[in-house]
């Protein structure tokens, strides 16, 4: 069984040991490069290299860790991205293409005929016209195109912010709330026993901090992208770009908490819950040092109709999703 977080940055996937029953994670970046294939030479080069490629057109398209090499070192080569805002990116004629390439080498070889693969899907925006329906029936459509050594999968989606309750929350009975802070989205997701309440995504997540904070400093989003790995959000700036950026996260906790705020009071369902509900925040842009304190800061002020408990953040929070869709696949099987 397989667990895969499709992620705008990156994909994940996530599979259990059968030597130890450890999971085991893989994990690429979600982008790609376009280089002119003037000759055969360069294409059988990077083929023989085990570069993860497909050519089309004259073009050969470089992915994942190979492309973000590339593009750092040669001039003029831009590194795009095949899914925006947390669904495929309308902007890419071959986004189709490159995600299948890189979903199919991520998975690899499968140890049987119809395995189970249980991969994330987010939940349509609030503040942006996202299609997360298309994005999901894109998603089935490539994983159907899977056939290695004549075996297919049987794939099935899962809210993102739902697989983050199905990872950390077995201790409350799967009932609690997840957010998954990714690159291009925001998901939450309130469960009761694992059962979906109420879900939601914002578009101002990971790369909407890049692209406000290089607005505010005239750095291009690369830079912040590059400077957010080493901010520490409990200390105060020493620079304009560290201002901006840290600037950028408050505001995005507090757009995320004023959202969660919404729909938990036109949910009725959860105004009086047995015990105060555990939060569990994930994803690569809950990364910072001082993320959880601030968050936490937020939601005290900001008076939630509901109790709130815990509010954790878990050590392998970038992986948190992909091993909550590899235990619904297992759950689905019990």
């Amino acid at each position: 069984m397989i667990g895969l977080d499709a992620g705008t940055f990156h994909l994940i996937s996530a599979k259990r040991s059968a030597d130890n029953g450890e999971i085991k994670f893989r994990k690429e970046v979600n982008a790609f490069i376009e280089l002119p294939l003037e000759n055969p030479y360069l294409f059988n080069v990077l083929k023989k290299g085990k570069v993860t490629l497909f050519e089309r057109e004259n073009i050969a398209y470089i992915v994942s860790h190979a492309a973000i090499n590339m593009a750092y070192t040669l001039n003029k080569v831009e590194l795009r991205r095949p899914m925006k805002d947390g669904c495929l990116n309308p902007t890419e004629k071959d986004a189709f293409n490159v995600l299948k390439t890189m979903i199919h080498s991520i998975i690899g070889k499968v140890d049987k005929d119809g395995e189970i693969v249980y991969y994330s899907v987010p939940a349509n925006a609030v503040n942006e016209n996202t299609d997360a329906e298309f994005h999901q029936k894109i998603l089935e459509q490539i994983f159907q195109k899977y056939q290695v050594d004549g075996k297919v999968l049987k794939a099935y989606p899962i809210n993102e912010a739902l697989a983050i309750i199905y990872a950390e929350l077995e201790d409350k009975r799967f009932t609690g709330i997840g957010i998954s802070f990714g690159a291009g989205c925001i998901n939450f997701c309130y469960a009761i026993y694992g059962a979906e309440v109420c879900s939601f995504s914002i578009v101002n997540s990971g790369d909407w901090i890049d692209q406000q904070a290089a607005k505010a400093t005239g750095e291009n989003a690369a830079f912040i992208n590059k400077e957010k790995t080493k901010i520490d959000l409990g200390i105060p700036p020493s620079n304009m770009v560290e201002r901006a950026i840290q600037t950028q996260y408050k505001l995005m906790i507090e757009k995320t908490v004023a959202q969660m705020k919404k729909a938990i009071t036109e949910k009725n369902a959860i105004r009086h819950p047995d015990e105060p509900i555990t939060m569990v925040l994930a994803g690569g842009t809950s990364a910072p040092n001082g993320f959880v304190e601030l968050f936490k800061k937020a939601i005290e002020d900001a008076k939630l109709p509901v109790p709130i408990g815990e509010i954790r953040r878990p050590d392998d929070f970038l992986y948190t999703v992909a091993k909550g869709c590899l235990l619904a696949a297992e759950m689905s099987q019990a």
